[in-house]
């Protein structure tokens, strides 16, 4: 019996210009996607640092995704997210 190799691990950087394609997109157009997942696991910080636990959210189904806002690069707003955070570690 034959046996079928793991998929190959994502290139982080090809991941994030598809998103950042994805929403530049759907930002433009008044609507909707969806997305229908199987077995698909997503670890999720708990809170923002290097050192934050974190929890394991899974989903078997479909999800609907609308998208509101402007356009920016997505390296921009994860940039403003961490320049926030050294300007009020409160938060």
């Amino acid at each position: 019996m034959s046996e079928i190799a793991p998929p190959p691990e994502p290139n982080a950087e090809e991941v994030r210009l598809a998103i950042e394609r994805l929403l530049d997109e759907t930002v433009d157009r008044d609507e909707s996607f969806e997305l229908e997942v199987e077995d698909l696991e997503v670890t999720v910080p708990l809170r923002f640092g290097q050192d934050s636990p974190k929890a394991k959210w899974g989903l078997n189904g479909r999800v609907t995704v609308t998208v509101d806002g402007i356009r920016a690069p997505l390296r921009e707003w994860i940039e403003i997210h961490e320049d926030r955070l050294v300007e009020d570690p409160a938060d």
